[in-house]
């Protein structure tokens, strides 16, 4: 487990996508305020698995499966801040997402309640080339408000993200990135 108090995760397949970039612009000015920002890219991982339904975390208080997502769960639980991301597939989260947050799962103890202190700070990024994006930013932060008693610090949904480069070029996205990032 590192020091850090953001952890940034960055779920699509394309490294310097939409959601790559709007991320990154959030993780800097958060960097820029002073903060030790972690980044993690989950497709390039090999071994990685989804909850197994084991329930072994409701014993110990976190989740027992080893791979490589557990690093990034650690490190997630320790934040201070977490950025999530994901492109927006059929209306849902990609796969690489998914399968991590299926993984939340360990931070509920036997009794349902976070194995950690509320108040950790979360911002949501979607990126999409039609529809869904609003739908999914609003259920991903929900998880993080909801069940952990996160404090959502802002949200972008990014459309019309055909090209894939398209949220570099939009300066309102961009800047909204950069001021969610300063309130880390």
């Amino acid at each position: 487990m590192i020091d850090t108090s953001i952890v940034a995760i960055i779920s699509s397949p394309r490294k310097g996508g939409n959601t790559d970039t709007i991320v990154g612009a959030m993780a800097d000015a958060a960097a820029a305020n002073g903060k030790d920002v972690k980044k993690y890219y989950l497709n390039p991982l090999t071994n990685k698995k989804g909850c197994q339904g084991c329930n072994a975390c409701k014993k110990t208080g976190k989740c027992v499966t080893k791979d490589d997502l557990t690093p990034i769960l650690e490190d997630i639980k320790a934040a201070d801040g977490i950025i999530v991301s994901s492109p927006v597939y059929f209306g849902e989260a990609c796969g690489q997402y998914r399968l991590l947050e299926d993984r939340y799962f360990g931070f509920l103890d036997g009794s349902f309640k976070p194995s950690f202190a509320p108040g950790k700070k979360v911002a949501v990024v979607t990126s999409c080339g039609t529809a869904g994006a609003d739908e999914l930013v609003q259920k991903m932060t929900n998880v993080f408000v909801n069940f952990f008693g996160a404090e959502s610090v802002g949200t972008i949904a990014f459309k019309g993200g055909n090209p894939t480069d398209a949220a570099k070029n939009d300066k309102k996205i961009m800047a909204m990135a950069e001021e969610i990032g300063k309130k880390f």
